[in-house]
C-alpha cells in the first residue's frame, strides 16, 4: 500500500512539473534568434512574456519583454531596460548561456464598444484578473490637457510597453489620441481624472474569459 502511495505521489509530481513547464520554452544562448522570434510573436499576441536570462557569467536576471531587435531582445527589469544577446554579445547589456520564454493563459480579445465618463471609472469597469490588458482604439479626451502630459504618456506607451500612442490631435478644450495596445494602467495613471469618450478593442491575457464583452478572437500560444 506505501509502495502504492510513493508510486501515485511520483506520478502526480510528474504530472505537475510538465504542466508547470507547458508555458516555458528553454533556449540556448546560441538560439537567440529562435528565442526572439518566439518570444516577439507571443508579444503580438496580446502575452504577457516573462524573460529568463541565465548569463554566461552564471547571473540570472528575469524581466518583462518589451521589444526584440534581430537577435537582440529587449526586456524591463526593476524599472530598467536592458538588452540581451548571445554569449558572443558585444553590444547588449546581457550575454545569454540559457534564454527562457515563458507565458500564461490565453489572449482573449474583445469589442470595446463606445464608453463615455472619467476614464478612473472606466478601467475601474473593465479590470479584471489578469496578466495583462491592453487597449487599441480612440480616445476623446474632454478639457484642457498639455501636449507634454500627452508625451509622457506616448514615451511610456512608445518605449517602456509593447503599445504605441499617436496624438491626433490637441486644442484647448480637449485631445483626441489613437492607441494601439496600451495597458490600461497606463492610460489610467496618465488620463484617469479625465472625462473621455472611448471605444476599441482589448486584449486580456488571462486564464479564463472575465469579462461579459463580445469576444472577437481567443489567441493561443
Amino acid at each position: 500500500m506505501d509502495r502504492e502511495k510513493v508510486l501515485a505521489a511520483v506520478v502526480i509530481v510528474a504530472i505537475l512539473g510538465l504542466a508547470l513547464n507547458y508555458y516555458t520554452q528553454h533556449y540556448q544562448g546560441g538560439e537567440i534568434y529562435e528565442a526572439a522570434n518566439h518570444a516577439f510573436g507571443l508579444l503580438t499576441k496580446g502575452f504577457n512574456v516573462t524573460i529568463i536570462v541565465e548569463t554566461v557569467e552564471g547571473e540570472t536576471v528575469t524581466g518583462t519583454l518589451l521589444s526584440v531587435q534581430g537577435s537582440t531582445i529587449n526586456i524591463i527589469s526593476d524599472g530598467k531596460v536592458l538588452s540581451v544577446g548571445g554569449p558572443s554579445a558585444t553590444k547588449e547589456d546581457l550575454r545569454a548561456r540559457l534564454i527562457k520564454v515563458d507565458y500564461r493563459g490565453k489572449v482573449y480579445v474583445y469589442e470595446l464598444p463606445p464608453r463615455l465618463g472619467e476614464l478612473n471609472g472606466i478601467i475601474d469597469n473593465i479590470t479584471v484578473d489578469a496578466y495583462s490588458e491592453r487597449f487599441s482604439g480612440i480616445i476623446y479626451i474632454e478639457g484642457e490637457i498639455s501636449p507634454i502630459q500627452l508625451g509622457m504618456l506616448k514615451y511610456r506607451a512608445d518605449y517602456l510597453s509593447y503599445g504605441s500612442v499617436t496624438i491626433n490631435q490637441v486644442s484647448g478644450n480637449g485631445a483626441v489620441i489613437s492607441t494601439n495596445m496600451v495597458p490600461i494602467e497606463f492610460l489610467k495613471e496618465s488620463l484617469g481624472d479625465y472625462r473621455v469618450y472611448l471605444y476599441g478593442t482589448l486584449c486580456v491575457n488571462s486564464e479564463e474569459r472575465n469579462l461579459p464583452l463580445k469576444i472577437i478572437e481567443v489567441r493561443t500560444g
